[in-house]
């Protein structure tokens, strides 16, 4: 039995997720109180972007052993994905209160309140945290500049407000993102990407307006703008981690063509030239920049224009087929309006990063100092 199990797990370390459903499907049959069974079944269904089948695996396995952390923590990355974050904060929860150490649901449950108003679970520092974080605000106005000082006092306040059980977690996201229902689905493009280097269909309609602040304060400058503003498109804030791309810290905006861009960087320019008492650099770019290294004909926005190759599609046909949990499109709920626990963690990352680059505005931040072995390693393969 221990040869079936170790042949399942090698199907499943190399991705083959139907055959290993076929095998557990025999050893079910054979045995239907084996946890682990239902257990690489459900992750396998899971991994294959079907849910209603990975969720009668995992329920079946909670009637046999209902403290299984791994398997709460599953479902709470399955109803996230699925657009449930209620359903997936209870889950996320229910697998830290079985393991307290459980970082994978830590994770997750920090990552889904980005999506939740306050709300209240006794005994939880993350959901204390969360929400006495988005009780603190910056006050905005869309007509005047946003001073230093208020981001130096905003972080201040933030900062001290996460738990000491928090002061060393190594939360490794860099991006803060501000969304509404829609997903653009970068993994699954990048894996296509990486894998065949053809460019996905999709990316071929992907515009961004990019904002290239120059300092941290600027950065959560432009973080702050992105929460008030109205605009219906994905926006982001982040620092370029990414070896050989120019650049420390970026504010990027989705668009859907290049007619759309044009009036989304009229609208953004408008809004920074009220809060900020500097011009910063405002571009039009179309999809990832790695896409530009391999075909660089992709960068040109309005005059020979590169297309779509049709015969690329059977690259991406390859991909969707043998990782359908790529190819599903999460639907993910609206963000929620003001800092959350995640934006805190995230802003902590970038302060570190402000202090590696030699970013003279970290001097205002040195009292808000936190080091992460992530952030270090990366910039150390930037740089090599």
């Amino acid at each position: 039995m221990d040869l079936q199990i170790n042949s399942v797990l090698e199907l499943i370390k190399n991705k083959k997720f139907k055959e290993a459903i076929f095998d557990l499907n025999k050893l079910v049959e054979e045995d239907k109180n084996n946890i682990n069974y239902y257990h690489l079944r459900g992750i396998s269904y899971l991994k294959l972007a079907n849910f209603d089948l990975a969720i009668n695996d995992f329920n079946h396995l909670l009637k046999l052993k209902p403290d299984f952390p791994d398997v709460y923590n599953n479902l709470g990355v399955l109803y996230f994905s699925n657009g449930e974050n209620e359903l997936a904060i209870q889950n996320f929860h229910k697998a830290i209160e079985l393991k307290e150490d459980f970082q994978q649901a830590k994770n997750g449950l920090i990552k889904a309140l980005c999506h939740k108003n306050s709300t209240t679970i006794n005994n939880s520092n993350i959901f204390e945290n969360h929400n006495e974080i988005n009780k603190i605000k910056v006050e905005y106005s869309p007509y005047r500049f946003i001073e230093d000082n208020t981001i130096v006092n905003f972080l201040d306040k933030s900062i001290k407000a996460i738990s000491k059980k928090f002061e060393k977690l190594e939360y490794q996201p860099t991006q803060i993102y501000r969304r509404d229902l829609m997903s653009l689905n970068c993994k699954r493009h990048k894996k296509i990407f990486n894998t065949h280097k053809i460019i996905p269909e999709f990316c071929f309609g992907c515009y961004k307006v990019q904002i290239e602040p120059e300092n941290i304060i600027d950065l959560i400058k432009l973080y702050i703008l992105f929460d008030n503003i109205y605009l219906s498109n994905i926006r982001k804030c982040m620092v370029e981690l990414r070896s050989k791309i120019k650049g420390n810290y970026k504010g990027i905006i989705y668009c859907k063509s290049i007619e759309e861009a044009k009036k989304v960087q009229k609208k953004i320019t408008n809004h920074m030239d009220h809060n900020f008492n500097k011009k910063i650099p405002i571009k039009i770019k179309r999809g990832c920049t790695e896409y530009g290294f391999e075909y660089p004909q992709y960068n040109n926005l309005e005059k020979n224009i590169m297309y779509y190759k049709s015969d690329w599609k059977n690259y991406e046909n390859l991909i969707d087929n043998s990782l359908p949990h790529l190819a599903f499109n999460e639907k993910i709920q609206p963000t929620i309006k003001g800092s959350t626990l995640h934006d805190i963690l995230v802003i902590r990352n970038w302060i570190y990063f402000a202090k590696l680059n030699g970013d003279e505005k970290f001097d205002l931040l040195t009292s808000q100092l936190f080091e992460s072995n992530y952030i270090k390693k990366k910039i150390s393969l930037k740089y090599s």
